[in-house]
């Protein structure tokens, strides 16, 4: 793997929560490749195109409108198979309507861990997100369990 495609890789997990961080939809199209599969368990199914992932960053920025990532740690790198995994904490209150779809704003705090793997492909864009944390726990944070 040569030194851009290593770099798109290491650097990918930073640049993606900035996107969440930053609320910056612009940047999210430039995050994604052309096709893609991205799987969270708070997804009621499997997003594979551009307007899905648009729709869920926007869904989390109004249901949980101080929502933030903190990465934790340095990203875990293959470089044979172009994955990165990334640690992180999630940390936010719901505020705001949209997200869960259906639930009303709790203003509960939560604050829980996860970690995603990404495969990123050569120009540094993401054919595949696997999101894994336990939503049971965001729940419960929540009030909702």
């Amino acid at each position: 793997m040569g030194t851009s495609v290593r770099e798109a890789v290491t650097s990918y997990p930073a640049r993606y929560f900035a996107a969440w961080n930053g609320r910056d939809l612009e940047v999210v199209a430039g995050l994604l490749a052309s096709r893609f599969s991205w799987v969270d368990p708070s997804l009621p199914a499997e997003i594979t195109d551009l307007e899905g992932a648009h729709g869920f960053f926007q869904a989390g920025w109004q249901g949980f409108p101080d929502l933030r990532f903190d990465l934790v740690g340095d990203p875990l790198v293959d470089e044979a198979t172009g994955r990165v995994a990334q640690e992180w904490r999630m940390i936010g209150t719901h505020t705001g309507e949209g997200f869960p779809p259906g639930v009303p704003p709790t203003g509960r705090a939560f604050d829980l861990p996860g970690t995603d793997v990404f495969t990123v492909d050569a120009e540094g864009r993401a054919t595949a997100i696997h999101a894994y944390w336990d939503v049971t726990t965001l729940a419960h944070q929540l009030g909702l369990a």
